[in-house]
């Protein structure tokens, strides 16, 4: 009786479907190690951009002292900040107060509009602690009344929201003066109002009263 011929040996196939799941999946593992890698790389980049060195009040005239140049990550918002590679804001006035570590936008600053500079003479005892380049104060004057008179001396109200541009201390040895023991403060004004102020201040004695949170 004659055997059956054995039957050939047939070949096993990698089914399809496992090599396509292999593949999408080395792909999307890769694509998400790029993206992950594109995030931290964005997130890590900064610009350099001047940031206020303490508090300033409006009108203030930016000195090189007032700013800092500090590293932040404002994507998008990059351009709205001044930058130390930029213009210089040095000499150009705020628009609006800043605090000690805000950045500096540019729309918050402007050119200096011109004006006067007047010099007030300040005794210690009418000068409070925290009064210095920025910062905010009223400006009162106190009239004595005439030798011999029974009248009362009248302080009044001069100059309300002045910004103060700088602080002399009172000198220290040398030359004695009438302005050598005051502290000699300075505040930028239009003509007409530096005008009225001048006049004024001979007439009595300048008090200095600091604005709380400028």
């Amino acid at each position: 009786m004659a055997m059956p011929p054995a039957p050939s040996p047939r070949r096993l196939s990698r089914p399809r479907w496992f090599n396509v799941r292999v593949v999408g999946g080395i792909l999307l593992v890769i694509a998400a190690i790029v993206l992950g890698a594109r995030v931290m790389a964005a997130g890590s980049q900064t610009t350099p951009v001047w940031a206020a060195s303490r508090s300033l009040s409006a009108g203030t005239v930016i000195g090189a002292g007032d700013l800092t140049a500090v590293e932040v990550n404002l994507g998008d918002q990059a351009g709205a900040y001044l930058t130390p590679a930029g213009d210089s804001p040095v000499g150009r006035t705020l628009v609006a107060p800043l605090g000690a570590g805000e950045l500096l936008a540019g729309s918050a600053v402007e050119p200096t509009d011109s004006g006067r500079v007047v010099s007030i003479a300040v005794a210690p005892e009418h000068m409070p602690p925290g009064v210095e380049h920025g910062a905010t104060i009223d400006l009162y004057l106190t009239r004595e009344a005439n030798p011999g008179s029974a009248e009362a001396a009248i302080t009044e109200l001069i100059g309300r929201d002045l910004t103060v541009q700088s602080v002399s201390a009172p000198a220290s040895g040398g030359l004695s003066g009438a302005t050598s023991n005051r502290y000699q403060l300075s505040v930028l004004l239009p003509a007409d109002v530096a005008d009225k102020l001048v006049r004024v201040l001979p007439t009595g004695e300048p008090i200095v009263v600091l604005v709380s949170g400028s």
